[in-house]
């Protein structure tokens, strides 16, 4: 029963909000006039370059500076974290803050999902590794390695890759 309500909940809340914000991340260059780059076109993005400076910097600014007048903060470190800061740093997390760190489920929004996380997993419960390989760089042997991580809250599968250097 919990399952599924993530799954819906991922469906119905948290997949729009990614996309949205992905597009936003996206548009950071203004485009006024239609041109030819890197071999393909670039249409204009006015509206999301809009969005961009004004909801992603809002929602920004929610995930970094906003929740943290609430807390108490004596010593020199967080000594308390109220509701009021959660709700507000939560919000900033789920959608500025996961266009541009991530460390979330793609699809319910949960911490527990981070696929970072998940693909140290040695038990093979959330990491399914596919396959592992070299590659040289310029900077040495690059170890590689792609899976498929499980969220523990939603149970979505998703592939992540990543490597040494």
């Amino acid at each position: 029963m919990k399952r599924s309500f993530f799954k819906i909940y991922g469906w119905l809340v948290i997949r729009p909000i990614r996309w949205f914000f992905w597009k936003m991340i996206c548009n950071t260059a203004l485009c006024v006039v239609p041109k030819r780059e890197w071999g393909q076109w670039r249409l204009p993005n006015i509206h999301w370059w809009l969005l961009y400076k004004t909801i992603f910097k809002f929602f920004e600014w929610l995930n970094y500076d906003a929740w943290r007048p609430f807390c108490d903060w004596t010593g020199g470190w967080r000594q308390s974290y109220p509701l009021p800061a959660r709700v507000i740093h939560t919000i900033g997390k789920t959608t500025a803050g996961y266009a541009i760190i991530g460390g979330q489920c793609y699809h319910c929004g949960s911490e527990e999902g981070d696929p970072v996380t998940l693909s140290v997993d040695d038990t093979g419960e959330y990491f399914e590794l596919l396959e592992t390989w070299k590659e040289s760089t310029m900077d040495g042997i690059d170890y590689r390695f792609r899976g498929i991580t499980t969220c523990p809250k939603c149970g979505f599968k998703e592939e992540y890759e990543d490597g040494s250097l």
